[in-house]
């Protein structure tokens, strides 16, 4: 009996084992499955990278702009930033369980974002911008809990922002500026405790801005500069938001005047409120601010022509100050 059994948990043991053995052996074929599927899917290659560089007769781990774990031998980083690429993600990208890492940004990919890529539970970091993805932005993406940078910027998506994507416990960056996105800012954008930069910028966004209800120590920058939001900015924003370095409403219809909560700032160092149709003029509080270095107050409106530099950068600091 004593033998009996040891025998069949052996037998157990070695079935797990040869089973493990094979899964590993399948998961590191379908890493590499869904990456010659995404090579077919890129129908230009202007640098020919991909098509001399991925082939199935060298590791994997071993191709341009891929990464993986030293500990499961499996991917964890996509990289192909700025090479030009043009095609579509196939939806075969989501079985790559172990990414962390995933950057198409500054290429040419267009279609929609395939349902699948919500499989990959593991990722911290999507680098999308910057190219022709369209489509409303998925309510999915709500379900990467470990997500820390979300960059969707300079695409062609439409319609609203998701309200799950305020489920995101983790989110640090989120940047959807330059698409076409409509609607209004949910409010579960600020109930995210971990954010620190928000950028919105260039869109068709309506509506007012959210209330922040609860302390966002984290969140150092808020873009929604060039939108159609209307209303006051609300009252006790800056209460929630102590560490605020830069605020930038520019180019919207927002009404009212300023809070004075907003000189509680005291590490701001970029405020742009112009061609709104604020009342009033800026406290003088503002004095108390000695870290400010960009301040830009006008009331009138704006045509808008989409071309205004990136407020981070000298060029802007330069052309708002007329230098």
């Amino acid at each position: 009996m004593g033998n009996k059994f040891l025998s069949s948990a052996l037998l157990i043991i070695f079935h797990f084992l040869t089973s493990t053995s094979s899964m590993k052996l399948t998961s590191i074929l379908t890493d590499q499955s869904a990456l010659l599927m995404l090579k077919h899917h890129v129908l230009h290659d202007p640098q020919n990278i991909l098509t001399a560089n991925w082939s199935g007769s060298t590791p994997v781990c071993s191709w341009f702009g891929i990464s993986c774990g030293s500990k499961h031998r499996r991917v964890t980083a996509i990289n192909l930033h700025g090479l030009g690429l043009i095609g579509t993600l196939p939806p075969h990208l989501g079985n790559m369980s172990f990414l962390s890492v995933f950057s198409v940004s500054s290429n040419n990919f267009h279609g929609r974002l395939p349902v699948e890529l919500s499989n990959l539970r593991r990722l911290k970091h999507m680098y999308f911008g910057n190219n022709s993805f369209d489509g409303e932005i998925a309510s999915w993406i709500g379900s990467l809990t470990r997500l820390r940078s979300l960059n969707l910027s300079h695409n062609n998506f439409q319609g609203a922002i998701p309200f799950s994507l305020g489920y995101l416990p983790k989110l640090e960056i989120l940047s959807l500026f330059e698409n076409q996105i409509s609607g209004p800012i949910p409010s579960s954008i600020f109930d995210i405790s971990s954010l620190q930069r928000v950028n919105l910028r260039n869109n068709n966004l309506s509506g007012s801005i959210p209330s922040v209800s609860r302390d966002s120590v984290s969140l150092e920058s808020i873009d929604f500069s060039n939108n159609n939001l209307v209303g006051h900015i609300p009252e006790d924003m800056f209460d929630h938001t102590p560490n605020l370095t830069g605020l930038l409403l520019s180019d919207n219809l927002l009404s009212g005047r300023i809070p004075s909560s907003l000189f509680k700032c005291k590490e701001l160092e970029f405020l742009s409120l112009s061609y709104n149709h604020l009342e009033g003029s800026l406290a003088v509080e503002i004095g108390n601010l000695s870290t400010l270095q960009v301040s830009l107050y006008w009331s009138e409106p704006l045509s808008r022509d989409n071309t205004r530099p990136d407020w981070q950068s000298q060029e802007y600091r330069m052309v708002e100050f007329g230098i």
